[in-house]
């Protein structure tokens, strides 16, 4: 019978490893991507309109980075007419999202995640690549979906959107139009005072975080400890973490985003003001923080109240049917899902080929600008990448592909 100790432990624990094992490093990657993002933006739409034989590859490269920034630039990019559909598509193949951050801080943890999260990034990135010039070379549109194989193909059929939503609408500068959050509300209030504090508890964690792992390499046995004491290491360690996902769980309620955290608006403020990087860079992590925490919970539970051991749950997840339900996920729109399913894999709950799949199905926050500027664009972006993953993880799947 399970006991209210064992469910209490869980909680706890979840927490705990939540924010000191995933976190920490996220914040890290988060803040210096973000940083990359803000001293780059300016030169970034001259250099992808100047090279239009590029695009694919420059849009598959903005969305291999980790994160939803680099993919949620360039879907304004397209509604605008300043690249191709090809190059959305190659865009949100190569994007894993926020779900990236999971699976290069699960290679900071344990060196053995290094070789699938450098082979996941390639397969995306040149899936993505070759994707894309496929869809332009056979003239796919989101009106014409079956670019030369439709019956009523014309081959004067333009491979790029323009939307006019004012005069001079196509002069303006990309970045000016992607918005900024309004300055009002409890949740804006919250995030923009309470980010400080955050970042002060999470540089702590870090520490002890990097400690944590220089005493497991050097003492194969060591564990940390349940322990409530703060003036003991286990004790004080484990309220880091507990204090440090409390917090996060707080910044992610005031983003008042429950599936998805990069916004048009975030991007916008993000790009013009370190002090902004700072703040989304949190809010982020934050949002991060909480699926991961969410879907240690759900993995914990099922094994507790059904009986079964970790290894039990992976049976379930090779075969044609995990590869099909990983790139069924993809199409969720939003991080929270995908990075319930990538801790999935880092839990040895799920294939190589289902996490590929995965990865080059969703679409992570980008698909929200899409969607409200293009509605049939972003459906049918959805169907033109999960194709490609079906076939790459059922493709692996069948060579015995793992890692």
């Amino acid at each position: 019978m399970v006991t209210s100790t064992e469910v209490f432990e869980i909680i706890v624990v979840s927490m705990r490893d939540a924010f000191l094992a995933v976190t920490v490093f996220v914040a890290a990657m988060v803040l210096f991507f973000s940083w990359l993002q803000y001293i780059s933006a300016g030169r970034f739409v001259d250099t992808i309109r100047a090279n239009t034989a590029w695009q694919p590859v420059i849009g598959a490269l903005m969305g291999i980075t980790p994160g939803c920034g680099g993919a949620i630039v360039m879907m304004p990019m397209y509604a605008r007419g300043y690249v191709t559909y090809g190059t959305v598509i190659a865009t949100l193949i190569a994007t894993l999202g926020d779900a990236a951050f999971v699976l290069i801080g699960a290679a900071f943890t344990d060196p053995s995640f290094i070789a699938p999260v450098i082979a996941v990034h390639i397969i995306s990135l040149v899936i993505g690549i070759s994707w894309g010039y496929l869809v332009d070379g056979l003239k796919i549109t989101p009106s014409n979906p079956l670019g030369k194989f439709s019956s009523n193909y014309n081959d004067n059929s333009p491979s790029r959107t323009i939307i006019q939503n004012g005069n001079n609408e196509n002069m303006r500068e990309v970045f000016d139009d992607l918005g900024r959050e309004e300055k009002t509300g409890w949740g804006y209030f919250l995030l923009h005072q309470g980010y400080t504090v955050w970042w002060i508890v999470t540089s702590l964690g870090l520490i002890f975080a990097i400690l944590l792992l220089v005493w497991s390499a050097q003492d194969a046995d060591f564990a940390l400890e349940i322990s409530y004491n703060p003036l003991t290491l286990d004790g004080f360690i484990t309220w880091i973490g507990l204090i440090g996902t409390s917090l996060s769980i707080i910044l992610y309620i005031s983003q008042k985003n429950w599936i998805s955290d990069d916004s048009e608006a975030s991007i916008g403020d993000k790009l013009y003001s370190m002090r902004e990087t700072m703040i989304h860079s949190a809010s982020e992590t934050a949002f991060v923080t909480f699926w991961v925490m969410s879907a240690y919970l759900i993995f914990e539970f099922s094994m507790l109240f059904s009986g079964m051991a970790e290894a039990d749950l992976a049976l379930y997840g090779d075969g044609i049917i995990a590869v099909i339900l990983a790139a069924a996920i993809g199409l969720i729109p939003g991080c929270g899902p995908q990075i319930i399913a990538i801790t999935a894999y880092t839990k040895d709950l799920i294939s190589f080929p289902a996490l590929v799949a995965n990865a080059i199905s969703q679409d992570g926050d980008a698909l929200f600008p899409l969607l409200v500027r293009h509605r049939v664009a972003s459906i049918w972006a959805t169907v033109h990448t999960t194709i490609p993953a079906l076939i790459v993880g059922i493709c692996l799947m069948a060579f015995d592909i793992t890692f």
